[in-house]
């Protein structure tokens, strides 16, 4: 684009598409021209803004959000990714993804603050092990070696590896056989992912004093 005369307003108002707002802002990054628009414009923007008086939303409308935005189905989103990576109906993942809100659903992990949910695959991963796992913000998952394919779909939260590679919300990571790794759930939310794995892993240190 030569200039963004045409979509500024659009641009600061934040009411363009998320591709024409990115093109954008790499025009304004090399275009002293269209910054200097952009500074002329801004006031006038936010004067916009404080002509609308804050509204608070219904009480029903808030828990609803908070809903969707807390509560089990905050997952639902993932429920066609889910089913493909499990090689299961879009049906069965959604159960499985509101299954997630119930604790005796999951069983201890290897190390305090990481829980598992052992869960089925289908026809196209017959004969391979899939799981649910929670990492609790800080938690390590121990360094271990990967005897066959390992899968990780993160659904919420992330981690880091110990290359410094970070896996985050609908980021999938695959795992080769004989690989190394150990991985640590970032800061904010539990890390939740789904993995399925074809073989079996060892530990590489002691966990839990075995």
């Amino acid at each position: 684009m030569e200039h963004l005369d045409d979509i500024l307003p659009e641009w600061l108002l934040g009411t363009l598409e998320p591709e024409r707002r990115e093109a954008g802002a790499r025009h304004l990054d090399g275009c002293a021209r269209c910054r200097a628009e952009r500074a002329r414009l801004t006031p006038a923007v936010e004067a916009l803004g404080a002509l609308v008086p804050p509204v608070a939303p219904p009480e029903s409308v808030l828990q609803a959000l908070l809903g969707q935005m807390e509560g089990p189905g905050r997952f639902a989103r993932w429920a066609g990714r889910v089913a493909a990576f499990l090689a299961v109906t879009e049906a069965r993942a959604r159960e499985l993804l509101e299954s997630l809100a119930e604790p005796s659903n999951w069983m201890p992990g290897p190390v305090d603050g990481v829980e598992l949910m052992p869960v089925e695959t289908g026809p196209g991963r017959e004969g391979m092990l899939a799981a649910v796992v929670r990492l609790l913000p800080g938690v390590r998952y121990p360094r271990h070696a990967h005897q066959g394919r390992e899968w990780n779909l993160v659904l919420e939260g992330g981690f880091r590896e110990d290359t410094g590679h970070e896996v985050w919300p609908g980021d999938a990571l695959e795992k080769r056989d004989g690989s190394l790794h150990d991985f640590t759930a970032l800061r904010g939310p539990a890390c939740i992912c789904v993995t399925v794995l074809e073989g079996a892993t060892s530990f590489e240190e002691q966990v839990d004093g075995a």
